[in-house]
């Protein structure tokens, strides 16, 4: 009961009650909780008002002083407590450390709604790309707080490359048998082969993917903007004098020639990473895919499919790319645009 009262005197700040908690009452031999302990206990009272956890609650429940319930309760501080000091532990270690079993360890941690979650790559960033990444998202949110159809009307656009080795996770797929089959999977082929891709997100809109040079220069991306996506997007009933251009910042979008046919094209309506004598609508900053649709969600989308297995030839590649792309669909996007904006 103290650690829910002090809860409450410390405005709902677990960490700050558990250090007043430990002011008050600490003494030697008394166990003090830490602030999962505290977050478990107030989770308890307003999920069904009970203080006492319901791995300890039985025929007995209520009885102050039994020993068995007090040991069970120590024990879920030990679990909780282990978890507070290493985020990182496993159910596994706390169960050795601990002397517990997995089961007990197990049933703590799903109780008191603590979930395992895993480490994602990101790309690094330099110093300096902080507050470029921060200007641009404020610009993006004044946007769409002054006009709520601004995000749907962005283009964003993206390129990537395919191979025959790709990325095959091992660890995702296995086959169940009464013995070892000894499955491989080959990579590092003598034969290699690629394929580079464009595609473009817009409103529940998916343009794409379609073929591009793997080396791509301005002559050709220039020509691609002028000719090939306008009629992509007439294609798909878009309005080009609507649509609000953005690219990252590889060699053929900041050309010269491209920045020109985008001031014609998109006048004051394109999105890109600015040079000296390039200034776009909006500054893309450089080193940012988590901030694209394309790099954190379609292109990883695509490629989690085809390379679940080994691919054969460019035809079995080219193939696996058009039935992955075609099963994204636009009814997907609203709720990847809720990510963009909740990142």
């Amino acid at each position: 009961m103290n650690m829910v009262l002090l809860y409450g005197q410390c405005n709902m700040n677990a960490a700050a009650a558990a250090r007043e908690y430990a002011f008050q009452f600490g003494r030697p031999g008394v166990c003090l909780p830490s602030r999962n302990v505290i977050l478990a206990a107030v989770n308890r009272v307003f999920e069904d008002g009970n203080l006492i956890p319901v791995l300890h609650r039985g025929h007995g429940q209520g009885v102050a002083g039994r020993p068995e319930n007090d040991q069970r309760g120590q024990n879920e501080e030990r679990v909780l407590n282990a978890v507070e000091v290493d985020p990182r532990t496993s159910i596994r270690i706390i169960s050795r450390e601990e002397n517990l079993s997995y089961s007990f360890v197990q049933k703590v941690l799903k109780r008191n709604h603590l979930h395992a979650f895993h480490y994602r790559k990101v790309q690094a960033l330099r110093p300096k790309d902080y507050p470029l990444r921060m200007r641009f998202c404020e610009i993006m949110l004044n946007r769409i707080t002054e006009d709520d159809t601004f995000l749907d009307r962005v283009l964003f656009t993206d390129e990537s490359s395919f191979g025959r080795d790709g990325t095959f996770n091992v660890h995702n797929h296995y086959q169940y048998a009464l013995e070892n089959p000894h499955l491989i999977v080959e990579n590092k082929h003598q034969t290699r082969f690629t394929t580079n891709k464009w595609a473009g997100i817009i409103g529940d809109t998916i343009i794409g993917p379609i073929d591009f040079p793997e080396r791509l220069t301005g002559g050709f991306y220039r020509d691609f903007l002028e000719n090939r996506l306008r009629e992509l997007l007439q294609r798909n009933r878009i309005e080009n004098d609507e649509v609000i251009f953005q690219h990252d910042g590889a060699p053929a979008h900041t050309a010269n020639a491209t920045v020109r046919a985008l001031d014609q094209l998109y006048p004051q309506r394109w999105i890109g990473v600015p040079r000296r004598d390039n200034v776009p609508f909006i500054s893309w900053p450089a080193r940012s895919p988590d901030l694209s649709p394309l790099d954190f969600f379609y292109w990883g989308a695509i490629k989690e499919k085809i390379y679940n297995s080994e691919i054969r030839s460019m035809e079995d590649l080219e193939e696996r790319i058009t039935q992955a792309g075609a099963a994204i669909t636009g009814e997907m996007l609203p709720l990847v645009r809720q990510i963009l904006l909740s990142d």
